[in-house]
């Protein structure tokens, strides 16, 4: 598989991936490749790129002079063709990509201004995972635009095409007093007037306009409660012969998956494939276009299991699913059934409207293939190849590489993280706790070297592309350095030695994808130079593990 056509792989939508933008816009390759094959004009690339160099250069602007607006980082950008082709406010390759839409990159229709924008209300929503609030809490935007500025953006947002226009308008109307607001550091308060804070964002809410950013959040969340029921009032075609084609399939094919519902109630299962009343009863009210994706769906954990099953040489020897497998995602190990899990309740996943988000299919494929591939690492057939002399060299290298990171570190970074190293350390370094936390997740990584053989190239980009993704939201700042023992490990998702990817450039995508420059690299914690150390050392680790061949035909 090229990545050009990865990129390009569903009809609905344009990627333009992160490994193809800087902070200029994209990249003349991709550009070239847009034209071509989407025909994507001259004006609509440059508006593409100078919306994005406007969100870049004002974004960095603002997170150097106040810590509560977030840096820039690069994310996939994907431009929805029709408006609710795809549910509106997904996230889409689990927060790595902003959703745009055709409109918005229409230089008839929309301003660098209003598309600059678009970005920043992105990634507070991204990062908050939460819709009706990122409007208020990026008002620290909008202080320092001029009114031509703020003129564009507003006839962008009246022109707008998006099934949140609306919202886009009322943030218009709004602007003038949300310029009207003060800030922490931005624009601090002249006068001793009273001012409420907004928690998290340094905004301060003169008296005057209290009651006007509640107002605003209600129509907000007005707005996309509006926008999502016209997303399932489109797709909410009920076609009784597609769900008997379903029923027809199940009872003769028998795949070996169980459906279930919420509560993870089975309302399907192979034992009994002509039973179908459970299912129907969760169909009654589902679109035809879905009940025919959850064939497609199932038709796709069905085949990877039974190619999965097909390669042991001793099936009888896979354990049963751990006690505390997780019943929930794309797809998951029944720990009872002991059978690969699909969810038509998944939360997230809206399977019973409309056709299946860009890429979900290939993750579910990743995913099956994935959770059967951890049977095989239980059974212990990914052994460890390395002597115990050698192995704990490896550990000790790592271990030693982080406590150096940890001593050269500036002063105030360790002074945030004291009480976490300490509380780390214990009886040992800080470092060697920080390896065997590492070490923990190597269960992950071997399931990976087995389920490469049962995926295919997109599937495995598509799993890269799910699972390389932020920490910030997952870590408190004073748990910097488990934050960074979980990226050096995430890292080597995208490494040659597991083969997940095509990637050109792997470090550039990881470190400006994930704020690792923001976070290490900018506050001076780590060059490029110690990152590819500790990530090399971090890959002889991984390397001390290979699948057994004698267990696969």
């Amino acid at each position: 598989m090229r990545l050009a056509d990865y990129y390009l792989d569903d009809p609905r939508l344009t990627l333009i991936p992160i490994e193809h933008l800087g902070p200029g816009g994209m990249s003349a390759d991709f550009a070239a490749l847009l034209a071509a094959r989407r025909g994507w004009t001259p004006a609509r690339l440059a508006l593409f790129d100078a919306g994005f160099a406007l969100y870049w250069k004002r974004g960095t602007d603002l997170a150097r002079r106040t810590p509560t607006w977030l840096p820039p980082r690069l994310r996939h950008v994907a431009v929805a063709g029709e408006p609710y082709a795809i549910r509106p406010y997904v996230q889409l390759l689990n927060t790595t990509a902003w959703l745009l839409y055709d409109a918005d990159v229409d230089p008839e229709r929309s301003h660098p201004e209003f598309l600059a924008y678009l970005l920043a209300h992105g990634d507070r929503m991204a990062a908050s995972v939460e819709v009706t609030l990122a409007a208020v809490h990026t008002a620290g935007w909008w202080l320092e635009r001029t009114d031509d500025e703020r003129d564009a953006f507003a006839t962008a947002a009246a022109r707008a095409s998006r099934p949140d226009a609306a919202a886009f308008r009322a943030l218009a109307e709004a602007l003038p007093w949300l310029r009207a607001l003060r800030h922490e550091t931005l624009r601090p308060p002249t006068t001793a007037d009273r001012h409420r804070a907004i928690p998290g964002t340094g905004l301060l809410v003169p008296a005057e306009h209290e009651a006007a950013p509640p107002a605003l959040a209600a129509r907000w969340t007005a707005v996309a409660r509006a926008a999502v029921e016209a997303y399932r009032t489109a797709w909410r075609r009920t076609d009784a012969a597609a769900v008997d084609a379903l029923a027809d399939w199940l009872a003769a094919d028998a795949p070996p998956l169980v459906v279930t519902a919420a509560g993870q109630r089975v309302v399907w299962d192979p034992d009994a494939p002509a039973r179908i009343d459970a299912l129907r009863a969760e169909l009654v009210h589902a679109d035809a276009s879905a009940v025919g994706a959850i064939r497609d769906d199932l038709a796709t954990v069905a085949r990877h299991t039974r190619a999965f099953h097909a390669a042991l040489v001793d099936p009888a020897g896979l354990p049963p699913p751990a006690a505390n497998t997780e019943h929930r995602g794309y797809a998951y190990l029944h720990r009872e059934r002991q059978l690969i899990a699909y969810n038509l309740q998944e939360p997230g996943m809206e399977r019973l409207y409309g056709t299946p988000l860009p890429y979900a299919r290939h993750m579910l494929g990743a995913r099956t293939a994935h959770e059967w591939a951890h049977l095989a690492d239980g059974a212990g057939w990914v052994p460890r190849i390395v002597a115990r002399d050698a192995f704990t060299a490896r550990r000790t290298e790592l271990a030693e590489r982080l406590d150096g990171t940890i001593a050269a570190a500036p002063a105030p970074v360790r002074e945030l993280t004291g009480a976490d190293v300490a509380a780390l350390a214990g009886r040992e370094s800080a470092g060697r706790a920080l390896t065997r936390i590492l070490l923990s997740r190597m269960p992950d990584y071997r399931a990976n070297l087995v389920a490469r053989r049962f995926t295919s190239a997109a599937e495995r980009e598509t799993y890269v592309r799910q699972n390389v993704r932020t920490l910030r939201s997952e870590y408190a700042p004073s748990q910097l350095w488990r934050m960074l023992a979980r990226y050096l490990y995430e890292y080597q998702y995208l490494g040659a030695a597991l083969g997940f990817t095509s990637l050109p450039d792997p470090r550039t995508f990881f470190v400006a994808s994930t704020w690792l420059d923001a976070d290490f690299i900018g506050t001076g914690i780590l060059d490029h130079a110690r990152f590819d150390a500790l990530a090399a050392a971090v890959a002889a680790l991984c390397a001390s593990y290979a699948v057994d061949e004698s267990r696969f035909r």
